[in-house]
Protein backbone atom coordinates (compact mmCIF):
# COMPACT_ATOMS: atom_id res chain seq x y z
CA UNK A 1 0.00 0.00 0.00
CA UNK A 2 1.32 3.11 -0.73
CA UNK A 3 0.22 6.11 1.57
CA UNK A 4 0.29 9.96 0.69
CA UNK A 5 1.25 12.94 3.12
CA UNK A 6 1.65 16.45 2.47
CA UNK A 7 -0.13 19.61 3.76
CA UNK A 8 -2.79 21.45 2.01
CA UNK A 9 -2.40 21.94 -1.46
CA UNK A 10 0.86 19.93 -1.88
CA UNK A 11 -0.07 18.31 -5.07
CA UNK A 12 -1.01 15.22 -2.86
CA UNK A 13 -4.46 14.26 -4.45
CA UNK A 14 -3.85 15.60 -8.26
CA UNK A 15 -0.49 12.89 -7.66
CA UNK A 16 -2.95 10.71 -6.26
CA UNK A 17 -5.32 11.09 -9.20
CA UNK A 18 -2.60 10.51 -11.81
CA UNK A 19 -0.91 7.12 -10.45
CA UNK A 20 -4.98 5.78 -10.16
CA UNK A 21 -5.59 6.73 -13.73
CA UNK A 22 -1.87 5.71 -15.22
CA UNK A 23 -0.65 2.68 -13.21
CA UNK A 24 -4.40 1.41 -11.95
CA UNK A 25 -3.83 1.67 -8.25
CA UNK A 26 -7.03 1.70 -6.56
CA UNK A 27 -7.88 4.18 -4.18
CA UNK A 28 -8.36 3.96 -0.38
CA UNK A 29 -11.02 5.92 0.01
CA UNK A 30 -10.88 7.36 3.81
CA UNK A 31 -14.37 8.64 5.82
CA UNK A 32 -14.11 12.44 6.80
CA UNK A 33 -16.98 14.49 8.86
CA UNK A 34 -16.44 17.51 6.73
CA UNK A 35 -18.19 18.98 4.08
CA UNK A 36 -17.59 17.93 0.53
CA UNK A 37 -15.98 20.51 -1.86
CA UNK A 38 -17.57 21.57 -4.68
CA UNK A 39 -16.73 18.72 -7.21
CA UNK A 40 -16.24 16.04 -4.66
CA UNK A 41 -18.74 12.94 -4.55
CA UNK A 42 -19.43 10.53 -1.65
CA UNK A 43 -17.86 7.29 -1.78
CA UNK A 44 -14.81 8.32 -4.37
CA UNK A 45 -13.63 11.17 -2.63
CA UNK A 46 -14.22 10.67 0.58
CA UNK A 47 -17.12 8.38 2.33
CA UNK A 48 -19.10 11.91 4.02
CA UNK A 49 -20.39 10.79 7.26
CA UNK A 50 -21.97 13.25 9.95
CA UNK A 51 -20.20 12.91 13.37
CA UNK A 52 -23.10 10.35 15.25
CA UNK A 53 -22.29 8.02 12.06
CA UNK A 54 -18.38 8.66 12.79
CA UNK A 55 -18.03 8.13 16.45
CA UNK A 56 -20.98 5.01 15.96
CA UNK A 57 -18.14 3.60 13.35
CA UNK A 58 -15.38 4.24 16.29
CA UNK A 59 -17.16 2.68 18.53
CA UNK A 60 -17.87 -0.98 16.33
CA UNK A 61 -13.83 -0.69 16.21
CA UNK A 62 -14.14 0.24 12.29
CA UNK A 63 -11.00 2.22 11.80
CA UNK A 64 -7.44 1.19 11.51
CA UNK A 65 -7.18 4.72 12.19
CA UNK A 66 -8.43 8.36 12.75
CA UNK A 67 -7.73 11.48 14.24
CA UNK A 68 -9.67 14.84 14.12
CA UNK A 69 -8.49 17.68 12.20
CA UNK A 70 -9.23 21.08 11.89
CA UNK A 71 -12.77 20.14 13.68
CA UNK A 72 -13.80 17.39 11.60
CA UNK A 73 -13.03 13.56 11.86
CA UNK A 74 -10.80 11.93 9.23
CA UNK A 75 -9.95 7.78 9.35
CA UNK A 76 -9.59 4.90 7.24
CA UNK A 77 -12.15 2.05 7.56
CA UNK A 78 -11.01 -1.59 7.61
CA UNK A 79 -12.78 -2.65 5.13
CA UNK A 80 -11.26 -0.24 2.61
CA UNK A 81 -7.55 -1.25 3.00
CA UNK A 82 -5.97 -3.09 0.18
CA UNK A 83 -2.82 -4.20 -0.62
CA UNK A 84 -2.74 -2.57 -4.16
CA UNK A 85 -4.51 0.79 -3.13
CA UNK A 86 -3.12 4.69 -2.38
CA UNK A 87 -4.31 6.58 0.24
CA UNK A 88 -3.50 10.01 1.52
CA UNK A 89 -3.29 10.50 4.99
CA UNK A 90 -1.69 13.17 7.45
CA UNK A 91 1.15 12.03 9.54
CA UNK A 92 -0.79 10.81 12.51
CA UNK A 93 -2.25 8.43 10.44
CA UNK A 94 0.03 7.53 8.46
CA UNK A 95 2.17 6.60 11.61
CA UNK A 96 -0.81 4.43 12.71
CA UNK A 97 -0.89 2.44 9.75
CA UNK A 98 2.64 2.09 9.42
CA UNK A 99 2.39 0.46 12.53
CA UNK A 100 -0.34 -1.43 12.21
CA UNK A 101 1.16 -3.01 8.66
CA UNK A 102 4.96 -2.60 9.48
CA UNK A 103 6.72 -4.02 6.04
CA UNK A 104 3.97 -3.44 3.53
CA UNK A 105 3.53 0.17 3.74
CA UNK A 106 5.82 2.66 1.16
CA UNK A 107 5.04 6.18 2.26
CA UNK A 108 5.57 9.35 0.06
CA UNK A 109 5.82 12.74 1.72
CA UNK A 110 5.23 15.61 -0.99
CA UNK A 111 6.66 18.85 -0.20
CA UNK A 112 5.71 22.53 -2.05
CA UNK A 113 6.98 26.12 -0.84
CA UNK A 114 3.90 28.20 1.24
CA UNK A 115 3.93 29.99 -2.10
CA UNK A 116 2.95 27.76 -4.35
CA UNK A 117 0.59 26.10 -1.89
CA UNK A 118 -0.55 29.56 -1.25
CA UNK A 119 -1.61 29.91 -4.78
CA UNK A 120 -3.53 26.38 -5.05
CA UNK A 121 -5.58 27.31 -2.78
CA UNK A 122 -6.35 30.46 -3.92
CA UNK A 123 -6.95 28.87 -7.08
CA UNK A 124 -9.40 26.64 -6.00
CA UNK A 125 -10.98 29.29 -4.24
CA UNK A 126 -10.56 27.81 -0.61
CA UNK A 127 -11.52 30.91 2.10
CA UNK A 128 -8.76 33.34 2.59
CA UNK A 129 -8.86 33.08 6.22
CA UNK A 130 -8.53 28.96 6.24
CA UNK A 131 -5.58 29.18 3.77
CA UNK A 132 -3.90 31.00 6.53
CA UNK A 133 -4.64 29.01 9.09
CA UNK A 134 -3.62 26.05 7.05
CA UNK A 135 -0.67 27.43 6.06
CA UNK A 136 0.48 29.03 9.91
CA UNK A 137 0.16 25.13 11.32
CA UNK A 138 0.41 22.66 8.52
CA UNK A 139 4.85 23.41 8.50
CA UNK A 140 4.57 22.37 12.05
CA UNK A 141 2.00 18.90 11.49
CA UNK A 142 3.59 18.15 8.13
CA UNK A 143 7.07 18.33 9.24
CA UNK A 144 9.38 15.42 8.34
CA UNK A 145 10.38 14.53 11.75
CA UNK A 146 6.73 13.75 12.58
CA UNK A 147 6.50 10.54 10.79
CA UNK A 148 7.74 6.95 11.48
CA UNK A 149 9.96 6.57 7.83
CA UNK A 150 9.94 8.29 4.79
CA UNK A 151 10.56 5.92 1.51
CA UNK A 152 10.44 8.81 -0.68
CA UNK A 153 10.42 12.49 -0.63
CA UNK A 154 9.54 14.53 -3.53
CA UNK A 155 9.32 18.27 -4.00
CA UNK A 156 6.13 18.98 -6.51
CA UNK A 157 7.49 22.66 -7.12
CA UNK A 158 8.72 22.22 -11.67
CA UNK A 159 8.50 18.93 -12.40
CA UNK A 160 4.71 17.29 -14.33
CA UNK A 161 2.12 15.68 -12.20
CA UNK A 162 2.89 12.42 -14.41
CA UNK A 163 6.76 12.87 -13.74
CA UNK A 164 6.10 12.56 -10.02
CA UNK A 165 3.45 9.59 -10.58
CA UNK A 166 6.21 8.04 -12.74
CA UNK A 167 8.99 8.68 -10.00
CA UNK A 168 6.62 7.11 -7.04
CA UNK A 169 5.34 4.28 -9.11
CA UNK A 170 8.92 3.43 -10.24
CA UNK A 171 10.24 3.69 -6.64
CA UNK A 172 7.13 1.73 -5.20
CA UNK A 173 7.81 -1.10 -7.72
CA UNK A 174 11.93 -1.11 -6.34
CA UNK A 175 10.27 -0.90 -2.98
CA UNK A 176 8.02 -4.41 -3.68
CA UNK A 177 10.79 -6.12 -5.19
CA UNK A 178 13.34 -5.69 -2.24
CA UNK A 179 10.59 -7.59 0.14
Amino acid sequence: MIIIVGASASGKTEITKVLIKDYNYHKCVTTTTRLPRVGEVDGKDYHFLNHETFMNKIKNNEFVEFIQYRDNYYGTQRKDIKNDAIVILEPNGANELLRKLPGDIFLVLVESTSDKRKSRMVSRGDNMHEINKRLASDDELFSKDKLLKIDLLIQNENQTLEELACLIHTKYLQFLNKK
